[in-house]
């Protein structure tokens, strides 16, 4: 279906809802503009290599987004609908159906784009970490400059996930000019996924199947795949959750569609080929076990299949993680722990934090455990996260010492990184900033500066990223919320 005449439609079923139930029905919602510009010789055109210096008069690119986000309710039913547009027409359509009947509770997610992608996760050989690899796409290739499964890719990971080694804007930019590359965006858009969830609740008990139908196929030949997802959850007298999933046909990772922004990622597990329509994996959840007033969570992982190259090659326990948390009263300390096992329940990782409030001032201190190069344990004194917070300003303080030898090569001056935050609120304006420097306060690397206010109903934010020798990206944006 070509993008004109589908966007057409989409908007034609939803004003026909909007106009039937707008008497009777809340409706509510937002509508979004979102401008990203960057000068040509930043990264996001070349897939990471920056062409320096740039020149005080450059070209400039533009990606521009408007997001239509709608809830209306009707006597119970839920629908929503959430529209991307880009320059190149619609890119993105789902919409959602929810509804509960008195304990059973079923939704329904449709979503039509012009590409799918199957994305897998995967954990490192060395602390079990969690990362990223690409299982399949369509209709386009994107390995490279991503990398296939099983390979743990972290540039993927960090591009999607918000773990503050990228700017969101400057995410949302690179994904996008890479997604366009491979051609990922320029295919009609066709249905590409339904997901159906269905839960019940029986005397304590909570039955839940999760139904995965996705479209791995081109516009003009579409090729669809199955996935299963069942689970079982109760609580305890006591209070502890117990909760057990088989995973049939499907493993665990997201699938995003379009440009992988986050409004098109769906984190609800991937499909396989209809071959692999079996057991793939099982997990066990244990949450809220108190032993001698310290919290326990574990998270026990089962796999039934052979993935040479990977940190679990093979079929068996696969994965364990133990967090524990508890309070030292009279210290006033709060104390975390996370371990994680591998297949061989032998101790790969360990991550032990102590936080420490007094008044305007808190103090977390993070220490990393794992087997070195040479087979032994190494623990070191890796993190320090200092906070203050008086009226009107918090200041943070994120110090990332050079203790670890995965990174002792990388460091200056016993820090591998430090990263400033400041955060205020004068009237209706909002700014936050972080300053990245390799080194204590030497070595600057980049600032972030981002500042938001509302006037009314409407939203405005203004965020730009700035390089020693170049502004690497500036957003503009604005949302009516309704």
């Amino acid at each position: 279906m070509a993008r004109g005449s589908f966007a057409f439609l989409a908007v034609a079923v939803l004003a026909l809802a909007l106009v039937t139930s707008l008497s009777a029905a809340p409706i509510s919602g937002s509508f979004s503009v979102d401008i990203v510009f960057a000068p040509t010789c930043v990264s996001a055109l070349n897939a990471l290599n920056v062409t320096l210096p740039c020149n005080k008069v450059s070209d400039t690119i533009m990606k521009f987004e408007a997001d239509l986000i709608v809830r209306l309710t009707i006597s119970g039913l839920e629908i929503g609908s959430t529209t991307v547009f880009t320059f190149e027409g619609l890119e993105f359509q789902a919409f959602r159906l929810a509804a509960t009947i008195g304990a059973l509770t079923i939704r329904d997610t449709f979503i039509f784009a012009p590409s799918i992608t199957e994305i897998e996760d995967v954990r490192t050989m060395s602390t079990l970490s969690l990362r990223y690899c690409i299982n399949f796409s369509a209709p386009g290739d994107l390995t490279p400059p991503f990398l296939d499964c099983p390979a743990t890719d972290s540039l993927l990971y960090d591009l999607i996930e918000d773990v503050g080694v990228f700017h969101p804007a400057y995410q949302n930019l690179v994904l996008a000019t890479l997604f366009d590359a491979a051609g990922m965006l320029s295919d009609a858009v066709v249905f590409r996924k339904k997901i159906v969830e269905i839960s019940l609740s029986i005397a304590g008990l909570t039955i839940s199947t999760r139904a995965l139908f996705a479209n791995l196929g081109t516009s003009t030949t579409p090729s669809f795949v199955t996935g299963l997802i069942v689970a079982l959850e109760g609580q305890t007298v006591s209070g502890i959750t117990v909760r057990a999933e088989s995973w049939i046909g499907a493993r665990q990772g997201l699938e995003c569609f379009g440009e992988c922004k986050p409004l098109e990622i769906y984190r609800v597990g991937k499909v396989l080929s209809p071959q692999d329509f079996t057991i793939q994996e099982e997990k066990l959840f244990l949450r809220n076990l108190v032993l001698a007033g310290v919290m326990l969570n574990l998270r026990a992982e089962f796999q039934f299949f052979t993935q040479t190259g990977s940190s679990t090659p093979n079929p068996g326990i696969t994965f364990v993680q133990i967090d524990s948390r508890a309070r030292l009263q009279p210290l006033n300390l709060n104390v975390s722990n996370t371990l994680r096992l591998g297949p061989d329940l032998n101790p790969r990782y360990d991550l032990l934090q102590a936080s420490f409030k007094f008044g305007d001032v808190s103090v977390t201190a993070s220490w990393v455990s794992y087997i070195a190069a040479s087979g032994v344990w190494e623990g070191q004194l890796a993190e320090f996260i200092s906070v203050l917070d008086p009226p009107g300003v918090t200041l943070t303080s994120d110090l990332i010492l050079c203790t670890e030898s995965l990174f002792v090569g990388f460091c200056t001056g016993g820090t591998l990184e430090h990263d400033v935050y400041v955060s205020t609120v004068i009237g209706d304006f909002v700014l936050n900033s972080k300053a990245v420097f390799f080194g204590l306060m030497n070595g600057f690397s980049e600032l972030w500066m981002d500042v938001a206010w509302r006037t009314g109903h409407v939203d405005f934010a203004l965020s730009a990223v700035l390089k020693t020798d170049y502004i690497e990206v500036v957003r503009l944006s604005s949302a009516v919320r309704f």
